[in-house]
């Protein structure tokens, strides 16, 4: 008897704390991505984040915690403040590669020392697309971290740094330095053993048909950007 990989696909959101506050109660059982990025170093952040973790727990559902790359001593206090909390995880938004995982994993074992953490036990999912370093060359991310648990590609952070189109509509196809970038990201994934998955953009509208796409096209699943496309997915 075959498996339905739809059906073994995580449920999982991306969305800001303000947005997810109101719906938590009904996310019990999907993995939620608190996106803290664009302030993720501020007090106002880390009050942000732990009002969404005090409402959850880890039978309610896994909780990570989107944050960008800590570049200074202020970055390090603040993911020390952060990984009290207890997250499941952090999303390593804008990683250029091989080289930002192993200093963010440097990062998070100073952090969990101080806290008393067992080390390692923070999982790491690297978001890509931002940076295109990622893609050109392709370095390997085996072993560099026992930590790195996915790699998490951002279409639209992509499509910004290349000023490209998912969909080049003059030659009727796929645009192609998003073909060549979703494939070195699933490629990356799993030459190292780790999962992939597609952040969808805030407009995506079939979103079930996206993440059909995207599993034949070797993603482990997609990550929603709304209650309503969360909503979406999780129809049988």
């Amino acid at each position: 008897m075959s498996v339905n990989r739809f059906e073994m696909t995580p449920v999982m959101l991306c969305a800001p704390p303000d947005g997810l506050m109101p719906d938590l109660a009904a996310l019990d059982g999907a993995t939620v991505i608190v996106d803290i990025r664009q302030d993720w170093a501020t007090p106002t952040a880390f009050e942000d984040a732990q009002a969404v973790i005090d409402h959850r727990s880890a039978a309610t559902g896994a909780t990570f915690f989107r944050v960008g790359m800590p570049d200074d001593d202020t970055g390090q206090d603040a993911l020390t403040r952060l990984i009290a909390l207890r997250p499941t995880g952090f999303v390593l938004s804008g990683c250029g590669g091989a080289a930002d995982i192993q200093r963010f994993d440097v990062m998070l074992r100073v952090a969990e020392a101080e806290h008393g953490i067992e080390p390692g036990s923070i999982a790491v999912f690297a978001e890509v697309g931002e940076h295109l370093a990622f893609f050109v060359p392709l370095a390997s991310l085996r072993d560099i971290s026992r930590r790195l648990k996915a790699v998490i590609f951002d279409s639209e952070s992509f499509a910004g740094a290349t000023a490209s189109e998912a969909v080049n509509t003059a030659a009727s196809r796929a645009g192609a330095p998003s073909l060549l970038a979703r494939a070195a990201a699933v490629l990356a994934a799993r030459q190292a053993g780790i999962a992939c998955y597609e952040l969808l953009q805030d407009n995506s509208d079939d979103v079930t048909a996206t993440r059909k796409i995207a599993i034949v096209d070797g993603f482990s699943g997609v990550i929603a950007r709304n209650t309503a496309q969360l909503a979406a997915l999780q129809v049988p």
